[in-house]
């Protein structure tokens, strides 16, 4: 994660374990705590409520990679307390009857789905407060489409994006291209021709209707930036 200014915020989401430490930060500051909450819940029906708790950590357990001031305050104490994400589920039996709710860690057994709603929860909240602009890379790995497509329109929404907010997102999900979702100039394609030289144009460059089917007509290949395939039927010699 790389802030450039208050308005610019450049996030890689490729590692989950990264990002999200941003989101549990603002947890321990009690910052923006509720509308994360809110988020989450509304992207992940099954989350009751988020709370952080804490614990003792042995010095012995301490990964290498611990900051050097947390080992010199485990060697003086003998441990280090540390705090822990935990998830709070509603349990239902087979009847849909509820029956209860459950405290789950989030690093240790939630899905690397719902680790990535926490990570990019606390920078989709903060960019929308401020207005800022959000640029994310690799932003549909290991989400759900739907849930993709509900952060987009987070951010077109005048209702829930009233400070201009920017979402600037590098993605592979072709669901996303939408008319639904996106006007054509907010639509850009990056095309790699065969010496390795890459192209940026916008959809915009295409006469086309604007209820046009932009997925189907993309992977026919009307605009492009698509990947150069070779003949992969003599890959494997099934007589050898």
């Amino acid at each position: 994660m790389e802030w450039i200014s208050d308005k610019l915020i450049l996030i890689s989401t490729e590692s989950n374990q990264g990002d999200w430490h941003y989101t549990f930060g603002l947890f321990v500051r009690n910052e923006n705590t509720h509308e994360i909450i809110q988020l989450i819940k509304e992207l992940d029906l099954s989350i009751d409520n988020i709370n952080i708790e804490s614990m003792d950590i042995p010095i012995n357990s301490l990964p290498d990679t611990a900051p050097d001031e947390v080992k010199d305050l485990a060697k003086k104490t003998g441990k280090v307390v540390g705090k822990m994400v935990k998830f709070i589920h509603r349990k239902f039996d087979q009847n849909g009857d509820f029956q209860g709710l459950e405290s789950v860690d989030l690093e240790t057994f939630e899905s690397e789905g719902t680790r990535k709603i926490f990570a990019l929860a606390g920078y989709l909240v903060a960019a929308l407060k401020e207005g800022s602009s959000l640029v994310i890379d690799e932003f549909d790995a290991r989400l759900h489409p739907l849930i993709s497509q509900a952060i987009v329109k987070l951010f077109n929404s005048n209702e829930t994006n009233p400070n201009n907010a920017q979402l600037i997102f590098m993605t592979h999900d072709t669901n996303l291209l939408s008319n639904k979702l996106f006007r054509r100039d907010q639509i850009w394609f990056t095309e790699k021709n065969r010496y390795g030289a890459t192209d940026l144009y916008s959809l915009a460059e295409y006469n086309i209707r604007n209820d046009a089917s932009f997925e189907s007509d993309y992977i026919k290949g009307r605009y492009g930036a698509i990947p150069y395939l070779g003949d992969l039927s003599n890959l494997v010699d099934i007589h050898g």
